[in-house]
This record gives structure tokens, C-alpha cells and sequence, in this order.
């Protein structure tokens, strides 16, 4: 039967093998390419996921370490205790600063923006600024409390307990919008990916930008008080028809005594 059938399509040996053959190839190559394309996808998958993860880390790691500073001061804790929370709190500044120019790759890479991103800004002017008022607060309130001043007076003068909130509020929203984006998905050109971002952006926008904590104004320093000019005090002016008497000089004693002998 299958002889009759390849009699009928006129179809020879030679042309069945490289029928086969090609169709091996072909079927290899897709196979090869799509592979390729899966493991490409679920790497960067990865990495973005990890990035996003080590940006949620660092931001929840310096802000405790920050409250934790606080409360000390707040507590009246020993200079001792104060001290060590703060070194833990410069050690976690530094693995923030560092990684900072890492972290904006991060964001637009999972943002899918090649060259910049529009949510860059929104980290740069706003969480980032709010962690350097933590900063500067922290920092103000740790050299008063080691010089004995009042510390707490500083913190709630930089609004330390405001600015706190903030960066956990601002800090949460961006890393779950960012850890949405990263969504692993092998469906391309579905349009979904671009309204998961918009969404995402307007939501950080939201948390970080509306509900973002004003900046406390420069406390002035009081004017010293005028100096008065000192005007000297005019001389006496004497009269114009008074002539100075000359004094009489005393006789001396043995002049007097000569006249009375």
C-alpha cells in the first residue's frame, strides 16, 4: 500500500531522506532558537528579580538602622549603645551609596527603558533625598546627644518620625510596583507589560511624590543686637571774658620766720 502510494506522488528514496533530513534540521534549528529564547528570558527574569530584591533590602536596612538610632536617643540610652547603633547605621549608609548608580540600572532595566527611565527621577528626588534628611537628622541628633545637649528636641525640629514613615511608605510602593514589572511572562507583543508600568508609575508617583514630606525650613539665627556708636562727649567750652587767676603760692616756713624775727 505505502509502495503504491510513493509510486503514485512519484516520489523516489533519495527524495524521502532529504525530505527527512531537511525537516530534521528545520525542526532542530526552531527547537534550538526557542530554547535559547527561554533561557535567555528566564535569565534576565532572574537577575531583575535579585536586582529588585537587593534595592528592597538596602532601603529597609538603612531605615531601621536609622530608627534604631532614634529610639536610642529618644530612651536616653547610654552614649555607649547610641554609638554602636550609629556605627551599624554609617556601615549600612555606605552599602546604600555605593550601589546607588547599580540600583538606577536596576529600575530601568525593569522598567524595559534602554536609556532612561521615568521613574529615575522619582528615586533620585524623592526617596533618595528623604534617606539624606534622615541622614542629616540622625547625624544632628548623635553629635548633640554625645555632647550631653538635647537631642530629642532635634529630632522632632527635623521631623525624624515624618520622614521615617515616608521612606517606608515611598520605599514599599516602589519596590513592589518594580517587583510587579519584573513578572516573568514568554508571551511577547500583548500590550500587557506597558499597562502594568503605567500602572506602576502612577501609583509610585502616588506614594512618593503627593505624600511627600515637606522640607523643613532653616531655623534662623537671631541678629545680634545693634552696637550703639559712642559720640564723645564735647569739652567744656570756656568763657570768653573770664581769665584764669593764678594761686597764690604759700610762703615757706623759714621765709616766715625771717619776717617775724
Amino acid at each position: 500500500m505505502s509502495r503504491a502510494l510513493l509510486r503514485q506522488a512519484r516520489l523516489t528514496r533519495r527524495q524521502l531522506i532529504t525530505f527527512a533530513l531537511a525537516s530534521a534540521a528545520i525542526n532542530g534549528i526552531i527547537t534550538a532558537s526557542v530554547g535559547a529564547w527561554l533561557a535567555q528570558t528566564y535569565s534576565a527574569y532572574q537577575s531583575r528579580r535579585q536586582a529588585i530584591e537587593t534595592i528592597a533590602h538596602l532601603v529597609y536596612e538603612r531605615r531601621t538602622r536609622a530608627g534604631m538610632v532614634a529610639s536610642a536617643i529618644r530612651r536616653n540610652a547610654d552614649v555607649e549603645e547610641v554609638r554602636h547603633r550609629k556605627q551599624a547605621y554609617d556601615e549600612a549608609y555606605v552599602d546604600w551609596n555605593k550601589n546607588v548608580l547599580l540600583n538606577l540600572f536596576a529600575i530601568r532595566e525593569a522598567a524595559g527603558d534602554l536609556k532612561f527611565s521615568a521613574l529615575e527621577p522619582i528615586f533620585e528626588d524623592h526617596l533618595i533625598a528623604a534617606m539624606a534628611d534622615v541622614d542629616r537628622c540622625i547625624t544632628k541628633a548623635y553629635d548633640a546627644r554625645i555632647l550631653n545637649q538635647d537631642a530629642k528636641a532635634l529630632l522632632e525640629t527635623c521631623r525624624m518620625a515624618e520622614l521615617h514613615q515616608f521612606v517606608l511608605d515611598c520605599g514599599a510602593t516602589f519596590t513592589n510596583e518594580l517587583y510587579k514589572l519584573t513578572r516573568l511572562t514568554f508571551i511577547p507583543f500583548t500590550g500587557e507589560f506597558l499597562k502594568t508600568k503605567e500602572l506602576a508609575e502612577a501609583k509610585i508617583r502616588e506614594a512618593c511624590v503627593t505624600t511627600a514630606v515637606p522640607k523643613t525650613p532653616p531655623t534662623p539665627t537671631p541678629a545680634a543686637p545693634p552696637v550703639a556708636a559712642t559720640v564723645p562727649e564735647p569739652a567744656p567750652a570756656s568763657k570768653p571774658n573770664e581769665t584764669a587767676t593764678p594761686a597764690k603760692a604759700e610762703p615757706s616756713p623759714a621765709s616766715t620766720g625771717a619776717a617775724t624775727k
